[in-house]
């Protein structure tokens, strides 16, 4: 019901909005591309590679939780003005959904860029944050306008970003996007992108000697919400526990907390990580029983690591410092 809730809020944000949605679709802001994209990392991404040529938003502000966001009418009205609207895939966006549809000019492209990956499998993860594990695209085919990719909705952990092998892929894919709709820019859009890919790159040799001196018996976590699995699978970790395995606005029960303090006991684990856009106080109660320490991971930028960058090297230390690494 709460999903339902917020979908016909968002329609009505919409069907507010669309009247005054901009019927242009040459490119605007003295000839740039106007780039909307769903949560801010896309934003930091598009920015790069489309320099002086695109301007770009983002739905979702810095450090806020997805989850559960409503957005403003300012973004709606970002929507309608788009050139070009970037979203993640697989299941990230679903809340935002309608507000996307409703707002978006016909013909706009909206690129997931998590396209061509392959995903970890999403251990139940509810993207609308009602509490309900609807993650299939199967579920919401009665909602999704056709021509839109089918990747927006699949099923599969939407984290790839955590990866920075993945994060490589969606600057590709974002290059891809700004050329198809401003191709006459395409060789400033092309030299952008391979400095940055340069940059991460070295950014992934970065976190890898940041945590290479972490024992491999001490290389688990335990983490608020499950978003770490690519970083794991990626740099030799594993997700030990996650207090939030599905939805991170839902307060674990007494018995799954129990079963965690058990756990983390057991295995000896010193550090516990929490996520700067969620409670933290689950995780202090675990800490409070086994002698482990809490410390920050990011899953997305937030205030004390506002780019991708930051973030990455911000978690890498932590690990270290945590797992008895630094």
């Amino acid at each position: 019901m709460r999903r339902h809730q917020r979908f016909l809020l968002l329609g009505i944000i919409g069907t507010a909005l669309i009247a005054s949605a901009c019927s242009s679709s040459e490119p605007g802001d003295e000839g740039r591309v106007r780039v909307v994209t769903s949560f801010p990392l896309l934003a930091e991404f598009a920015a790069r590679v489309g320099g002086e040529d695109a301007t770009v938003s983002s739905v979702v502000p810095l450090g806020v939780d997805e989850h559960s966001y409503t957005p403003s009418t300012a973004a709606a009205r970002d929507i309608t003005q788009a050139d070009l609207l970037l979203v993640n895939g697989y299941g990230l966006e679903q809340g935002l959904l309608p507000l996307i549809t409703n707002n978006a000019r016909e013909g706009v492209p909206v690129i997931p860029v998590a396209r061509g990956l392959s995903p970890l499998e999403a251990d139940d993860h509810d993207h609308d944050g009602d509490g309900e594990q609807d993650h299939a695209a199967e579920d919401h085919v009665d909602e999704v306008p056709a021509g839109l990719d089918p990747l927006i909705f699949a099923e599969g952990d939407p984290h790839f970003w955590l990866d920075v092998a993945n994060a490589i892929a969606y600057v590709s894919t974002i290059r891809d996007a700004l050329i198809q709709v401003d191709a006459a820019h395409e060789a400033g859009y092309t030299e952008r992108a391979a400095a940055f890919v340069a940059e991460l790159q070295a950014l992934d040799t970065e976190v890898r000697a940041l945590t290479a001196s972490i024992p491999a018996e001490a290389r688990r976590i335990v983490v608020f919400h499950n978003a770490f699995e690519y970083f794991a699978h990626a740099y030799g970790f594993e997700v030990f526990e996650s207090v939030a395995p599905a939805n991170p606005n839902q307060a674990a029960s007494a018995q799954e907390v129990a079963a965690i303090i058990r756990s983390v006991r057991e295995a000896g684990v010193s550090a516990l990580y929490a996520e700067p856009q969620f409670s933290a106080q689950t995780l202090e109660a675990i800490a409070a029983e086994t002698g482990a320490r809490v410390l920050t991971l990011y899953s997305i930028p937030a205030e004390g690591a506002k780019s991708y960058a930051e973030m990455m090297r911000a978690n890498a230390r932590a690990l270290a410092a945590g797992l008895g690494g630094g």
